[in-house]
């Protein structure tokens, strides 16, 4: 399903004349984190990560530690009241004598792209943590594209075995990440947003189904959620992705009473902002099929 067949800007709001202006229901950016994990105790050449970083950022500033590296992004800045500060991202490493990997259930449930993920993740025995700082209040594609151009230089400079994923709560493959970054980043979401399926039925003989979006909420849009019986999942996951990328172009411009379409050509699916049924606790757009 194409995204430029399914929305015209219009569609969201022509039948809005009842929307108020400021939408009470949003979420608020959170901190982007993914962990890499290694099989074994990787070989960390803090130059050779800031080599892979200065691929994508000529102007880098950066401060390295026994157990934390710092670069900073001086083009990338941060207004506050007093002061005014770059975009950070760094590599925080475990404690030397710890090898363990430490990951939530949720990080096993919903790798329907990488059969191999878990099976991989419970195999690997060190982790380093991810995180980008002083970067909330940035234009979220601007933030995303710095986190990501961050993530795929030191998956290269470091080479692990699975990168989990927080934001999506999912396990990837690091090659695919690179692949799809070094393309054309038609799929900018893969890293940080993931479609998960659930049984919300108790009834043998009426299935129902949950299907959502998370990780859109880390960088302040929201996410999607539909509950249905009768229509394909793989269907239902394919519009979800477009509904993502959707709000990834044009921002948080769904508010209650607008009407996504569906899975039939003309079909409109009313909208409503809501808590969402499943954890995180976080705001979604539930859409109700017809």
């Amino acid at each position: 399903m194409g995204l430029s067949n399914l929305f015209k800007k219009k569609n969201i709001t022509e039948e809005n004349t009842q929307a108020t202006e400021n939408d009470p229901l949003e979420n608020f950016p959170e901190l982007l984190t993914a962990k890499l994990l290694f099989l074994d105790k990787p070989n960390l050449d803090s130059n050779q990560v800031l080599a892979e970083v200065k691929k994508f950022y000529a102007k880098v500033e950066h401060s390295f530690s026994e157990n934390t590296f710092i670069f900073s992004f001086p083009d990338h800045t941060i207004s506050f009241t007093d002061a005014t500060v770059p975009a950070q991202c760094t590599i925080m490493i475990p404690d030397p004598d710890k090898s363990e990997v430490e990951l939530p259930d949720a990080a096993f449930q919903q790798n329907w792209h990488w059969p191999e993920a878990n099976q991989i993740a419970k195999s690997c025995t060190y982790e380093i943590l991810l995180t980008d700082l002083m970067s909330r209040t940035l234009p979220y594609k601007e933030r995303l594209n710095i986190f990501m151009d961050f993530l795929v230089a030191v998956i290269k400079a470091t080479q692990p075995n699975a990168v989990y994923s927080s934001p999506a709560q999912k396990i990837l493959n690091p090659v695919d990440i690179i692949n799809i970054w070094d393309t054309d980043k038609i799929q900018t979401l893969s890293a940080i947003c993931n479609v998960r399926l659930y049984n919300v039925s108790n009834d043998k003989d009426h299935k129902e189904l949950l299907m959502d979006t998370v990780g859109l909420h880390i960088i302040g849009l929201p996410d999607f959620q539909i509950r249905f019986s009768t229509a394909n999942e793989n269907e239902v996951a394919n519009l979800l992705w477009t509904y993502a990328y959707y709000v990834y172009e044009f921002g948080d411009v769904i508010v209650d009473g607008n009407t996504l379409e569906g899975l039939k050509a003309g079909s409109k699916w009313k909208c409503e902002k809501q808590f969402s049924l499943v954890a995180p606790e976080r705001i979604v757009v539930n859409v109700m099929p017809n």
